[in-house]
């Protein structure tokens, strides 16, 4: 049969009966009868205990004691009875087999030994014999007080205790909408509200843009070469100003730049630059390859003309000039270049604790004589260019004292006997709500954190000092509200001694938070 263990607690009112009443109904093949830490009314003496220890044998389980009591552990010893300091030690030690009966058996021959040694003794020697061992007892009895004082100063002095503790822990979390104005000096909890900083300064910008305004500066005409070929058998002279043109009803035509002499005979060609007429200026003038195929005047029929290449050059020609519209998107991104501007100075100087409100730079003051324009309307050029001051203003928020309003909204979300250590929350900014014209801001901000319940170090060291572990670590759990996941640790030094120490001081409790 496997062997279990019944771990019986006893209570302060238990007596022979009751101890005796409760065996009755284990189930096991071991019973350890653990002793409260008052003790109880049980046993009045080594009889009650004998009885008890009687009844687990009928019911055919071993018994044994968790005590410290010094009577029960004399009885127990006297009956052969196992007693251990802890339910640890119970279980890793081997059980005696206790004794059934009051008093041990004597030895045999026991009475004659006594009647020899009583009618040999010499007269007195009771007298001396009583003195010796009055003596020794006193030596003994100083050896023990000593040994007793050092055993109780060890106690009380050497031992030490290191209990871990994780209290419960709960989220919380809430979002308050906090108001900075510039005419407070001080915060106000109950309305969420702070001092803001309205801050000014000047801030300088330029931008240039290209002229959207156009205006017409006239034509270029096309310019290309043609290849003349004599259809005489005589030389013929091309006079420069030739007019040679495309087929068509409305032809373009063109003149030769320069003379051109063609040999004699037929199939002799040349090429010479031609230049669209000024009739002709512009696109027109761009004509393909083999466009120009006629030659008009007294040449007609004698001389034959083609252009190889397309003619190129011909375009109409066109001034950018200022335009009031530009002027008007200039204005638009001088002032977005000044507000930026002076966003990035404002964030360099207000850095850390304090930050800027988004939204809140604007423009308070322009002055005709800050506003430098490089090009009036209707002037020609490709671009015009802005130089812009203006005096902005905008407002700084100190985040330390949104802080101080964002956890004054979080302090009635946490339960009674819980506790939030203020460095373990979490500050977010959220939205800008409203900003009003003189300064005013309405902003959100979260807080975050992890509550956690409030455990008093010295009333946990005063509960539990001169206990067991088990003991302990029972009166903890109960007492406690802890993490599931997390159960009381207890470290011991001596580890034999299976206790905690008598004085509180050498108890150090660790608070650990999740």
């Amino acid at each position: 049969m496997k062997a279990t263990l019944h771990v019986l607690r006893l209570e302060p009112h238990d007596d022979v009966l009751s101890i005796r009443d409760r065996l009755t109904f284990v189930r096991s093949t071991h019973v350890l009868l653990v002793w409260p830490e008052g003790g109880t009314a049980f046993p009045r003496r080594k009889l009650d205990l004998l009885l008890v220890q009687r009844q687990a044998r009928r019911l055919g389980f071993h018994l044994a004691l968790v005590t410290d009591a010094p009577d029960v552990l004399s009885y127990a010893e006297d009956l052969n009875i196992s007693a251990f300091p802890s339910i640890d030690a119970a279980r890793r030690t081997r059980w005696k087999t206790p004794r059934d009966k009051l008093f041990g058996e004597r030895p045999p021959g026991y009475a004659a030994r006594a009647a020899l040694a009583e009618r040999i003794a010499p007269p007195g020697w009771r007298d001396e014999a009583v003195h010796s061992r009055w003596f020794v007892l006193a030596r003994w009895g100083v050896f023990l007080l000593l040994v007793g004082a050092l055993g109780t100063a060890f106690w009380l002095v050497a031992p030490s205790a290191t209990v871990t503790l994780t209290p419960a822990t709960d989220q919380v979390a809430v979002t308050v909408a906090i108001t900075a104005d510039p005419a407070l000096t001080d915060i106000d909890i109950e309305n969420a509200r702070m001092p803001g900083t309205v801050v000014s300064l000047e801030a300088t910008s330029r931008v240039t843009i290209e002229s959207s305004g156009r205006e017409d500066a006239g034509a270029t005409r096309a310019r290309g070469r043609v290849r003349l070929t004599n259809l005489s058998d005589g030389p013929v002279i091309v006079p420069p100003g030739t007019v040679v043109s495309t087929g068509g009803t409305f032809p373009i035509r063109f003149e030769t730049l320069s003379e051109l002499i063609l040999p004699a005979g037929q199939d002799a060609a040349s090429e010479v630059d031609v230049l669209a007429l000024a009739e002709h200026a512009g696109t027109d003038g761009n004509v393909p390859a083999g466009a120009i195929a006629r030659v008009e005047g007294p040449l007609a029929g004698v001389v034959q003309v083609t252009n190889p290449n397309p003619t190129t050059g011909g375009a109409f020609l066109e001034r950018k000039i200022v335009t009031a519209e530009d002027h008007s998107r200039l204005l638009v991104l001088g002032r977005q270049q000044v507000l930026q501007r002076a966003r990035d100075l404002l964030l360099h100087q207000y850095s850390g604790e304090q930050f800027l409100v988004p939204g809140s730079i604007t423009i308070i003051e322009e002055r005709p004589g800050w506003t430098i324009y490089s090009a009036v309307v209707g002037e020609v050029a490709d671009s015009v260019s802005l130089d812009l001051r203006a005096r902005v203003q905008a407002v700084i928020v100190d985040e330390r004292l949104a802080r101080q309003v964002a956890y004054a909204g979080l302090r009635p979300r946490i339960r009674p006997g819980l506790e939030i250590a203020p460095g373990a929350l979490t500050f977010t900014r959220g939205a800008i709500q409203q900003i009003e014209p003189d300064g005013r801001v309405t902003f959100l901000m979260e807080v975050r954190g992890t509550s956690t319940v409030a455990i008093d170090p010295n009333a946990v060291r005063e509960r539990i000092a001169g206990t067991s572990v088990a003991e302990a670590r029972r009166r903890l759990e109960r007492e406690l509200v802890l993490e599931p996941d997390h159960p009381p640790q207890i470290e011991v030094w001596p580890g034999f001694l299976g206790r905690l120490p008598a004085l509180p001081m050498r108890i150090q409790v660790e608070i650990v938070r999740p």
